[in-house]
């Protein structure tokens, strides 16, 4: 534990100016990389909401909801899409400004004997280290709740660290409010409370025995606890935004038809709960299920944003904190760092990624720490190494004069060179991450908004992020609010768990049903034919022209539960394209298939083509499905329409051929599971024309 923990400098108006200065070039930056108009997945949603005001996914994001509402409406300036864009990059430059003064006053704690324009110079690195690093950059630039969640860790760290100082009282109350408005954005916020926890108790220990000279926390009485309760809990009132607003939300409850209705946001107190602490995300969250493959990932991420040389120099910052007895410090950073990384690892979400931005800023102030402490490390043992014992000692004697005057000199201008980490990440990345010409979605929609779709049509997508910007487009500009979009988990209900599901519901509405993109496998269940840009589908309910009604024998498969269990299918006939068959010809046989139980396998099924003798000829085997719509997605009793195409050789000897059909899996590479060995379930000939020279002999 540091013995002797020194109060933080007051900040001056200089320090302020560099990091205003550091503000405008990182919003230029962003601005220059921004992207222009509609996108897809949550920041499209997140360029709608504001705007109406209404209720976002779970968490619900009530203060980010509301200073959306207040930025697009009161910034007239481009079209709502790119002005939420904007606000993200503001939220973005603002912490990248804050970074500095962080940055700046950490070094002042840990290395106070270094220059102060090479603590400037280093806090500089990390500021515009911090603002190219991938992650962020690329948050920085569309509408998301990412740069305002990082705005308040760095101001939460902040005003943390004037606890160091005279006033605490006053940081507490700052803090507490700081830290409910926090919750009120993003709840993984909570995550810094540990760090926080344990700086706050470092530095009570350190202050132990200095009473009277600094107002510190932990000398309070229970009414100045009492207020920070209060200041805390006061700004997570802001929740109630939910209910009051759900009933002027036009997407809380969809209507298909009389008989089917989606509500997307349940206005009961059981429901505001369930959103609020985003309770549907709860079954990502898998501490058993933590590999090696999860601590590749973050170290992975780690690389991306800062290299291997942000790497060493971030550790040296470590090593320099824990040299330095700078033991509250390292708490404060340290917690935090395993504790959002510690978080990540457990939460298996898509796109967990963004929420490694705070761990990726403690990354950036330890590299600043590594960065100077290097720098004069370098610079001392140069000095040492060229002077006799006498001689230096003679040098340490004018470090007041000309000596500290060379010093100065030689750090600051080293501590330049670390400027190549950040113009190298803006060299390397801004390919991936300009997003200024991303115009695609846009002009998709406008292309499928153009189309002549029938009257209150659905538009189905198996992914939400692809139907987020025909709803801005409803609710923003009032283009086509006739028209509704499904997508799978739009609900919480079985019955819209995937594309298969959702395309059942849509079909039963009795509304015109079409695909915005080419969703191969769900043939199985429609007849599904080109539109102009889009698929309609119409339902298929034909029945097999050859019926056989052959339940398949069944095969052992692995459950969820690690037991096996038997399985199998019910194939209800076939139909054939032709009867009349001659070599060279394409057949198509459709095989009706009917589940009679839930299957945990996504099955192969397979048409072949066989002699009387039982030799294969011909055949097809493909998974009936695909990706989209596979059999361990089948409902019981539902009916599969199967398509297998193949060609009869052109050398094939006429006669009677067999047509054997089945279903199988493969456990593992070169090995194969069946329902039985097939199943014969009919016959074609195939006649061979006799030429003239052979008519006339």
């Amino acid at each position: 534990m540091n013995s002797d923990v020194v109060p933080q400098k007051k900040f001056d108006t200089f320090e302020w100016i560099i990091g205003g200065s550091i503000t405008l070039g990182a919003l230029g930056l962003y601005i220059s990389t921004l992207a222009p108009t509609v996108l897809e997945a949550d920041a499209g949603e997140f360029q709608f909401v504001p705007w109406l005001p209404g209720i976002a996914h779970p968490t619900g994001y009530p203060l980010y909801i509301l200073l959306g509402w207040l930025w697009t409406h009161l910034v007239p300036v481009g079209e709502v899409a790119w002005r939420m864009n904007l606000l993200s990059a503001v939220f973005a430059a603002i912490a990248v400004g804050l970074t500095y003064v962080i940055s700046r006053q950490l070094l002042d704690i840990t290395l106070p004997d270094t220059p102060a324009p090479a603590r400037r110079i280093t806090a500089g690195i990390v500021a515009t280290t911090f603002a190219v690093t991938p992650t962020f950059w690329s948050q920085a630039i569309i509408a998301e709740v990412y740069a305002l969640h990082t705005l308040f860790v760095v101001v939460i760290l902040w005003l943390a660290l004037k606890f160091r100082g005279p006033s605490s009282h006053r940081s507490g109350k700052f803090l507490a409010s700081t830290f409910g408005l926090g919750l009120t954005h993003h709840l993984t916020t909570i995550l810094l409370l540990p760090a926080l926890v344990l700086f706050l108790w470092a530095i009570r220990n350190s202050f132990a025995n200095k009473k009277g000279e600094y107002n510190f926390v932990g000398q309070e009485t229970l009414k100045q606890l009492i207020i920070y309760g209060l200041l805390f809990v006061a700004p997570i009132l802001l929740y109630l935004y939910l209910p009051l607003i759900a009933p002027s939300t036009p997407y809380t409850t969809l209507t298909l038809s009389d008989t089917q209705t989606l509500t997307l946001y349940d206005n009961s107190p059981q429901g505001f709960f369930k959103h609020v602490t985003g309770s549907v995300f709860a079954g990502q969250l898998q501490p058993t299920a933590v590999g090696l493959e999860r601590f590749h990932l973050a170290w992975q991420l780690l690389r991306q944003q800062v290299g291997w040389i942000g790497i060493i120099l971030a550790s040296l910052g470590v090593i320099t904190l824990w040299q330095k007895r700078q033991s509250d410090l390292l708490l404060l950073t340290g917690v935090t760092f395993l504790a959002f990384v510690g978080f990540n690892l457990i939460y298996f979400i898509g796109d967990v990624f963004v929420l490694f931005i705070p761990a990726w800023l403690v990354i950036c102030l330890w590299l600043g720490i590594g960065a100077l402490g290097l720098t004069q490390w370098l610079v001392v043992s140069f000095v040492h190494r060229k002077m006799s014992p006498d001689q230096y000692l003679v040098f340490k004697r004018m470090q007041a004069q000309l000596g500290q005057r060379v010093q100065r000199i030689a750090i600051s201008g080293l501590s330049l060179f670390f400027f190549g980490l950040p113009l190298t990440l803006v060299i390397t990345q801004m390919f991936d991450i300009n997003q200024n010409n991303n115009f695609a979605t846009t002009r998709r929609w406008q292309e499928i908004l153009a189309e002549p779709i029938p009257k209150s049509a659905i538009l189905l997508s198996n992914d939400r992020n692809e139907i987020m910007p025909m709803w801005y487009y409803q609710y923003v500009e009032g283009r086509r609010p006739d028209l509704l979009g499904l997508f799978p988990l739009i609900v919480s209900d079985p019955e819209y768990t995937n594309i298969g599901r959702v395309l059942d519901q849509a079909l039963a509405s009795g509304r015109p049903v079409y695909f915005i993109k080419p969703m191969d496998g769900l043939e199985l269940k429609a007849n599904i034919a080109p539109k102009g840009t889009l698929f309609q589908a119409i339902g298929n309910n034909t029945r097999p022209s050859n019926p056989v009604n052959i339940t398949l024998p069944e095969v052992s498969v692995p459950s969820s539960t690690g037991d096996n269990v038997k399985e199998t299918v019910r194939l209800l006939g076939y139909d054939l394209s032709s009867t009349k068959i001659v070599p060279g010809d394409e057949i198509t046989v459709t095989l009706y298939w009917q589940t009679v139980q839930e299957l945990a396998i996504d099955y192969t099924s397979y048409v072949h083509l066989i002699t009387e003798n039982g030799q294969g000829v011909a055949q097809s085997d493909h998974r009936p499905g695909g990706d989209i719509y596979p059999s361990s997605y089948w409902q019981i009793g539902e009916i599969l329409h199967d398509v297998h195409t193949f060609s009869v050789p052109p050398n094939i000897s006429g006669g009677v051929y067999r047509l054997r059909v089945g279903m199988y899996y493969q456990p593992e590479p070169g090995v194969i599971e069946g329902m039985g060995n097939g199943t014969e379930i009919g016959s074609i000939a195939i006649r061979v024309a006799i030429d003239d020279d052979a008519k006339q002999s």
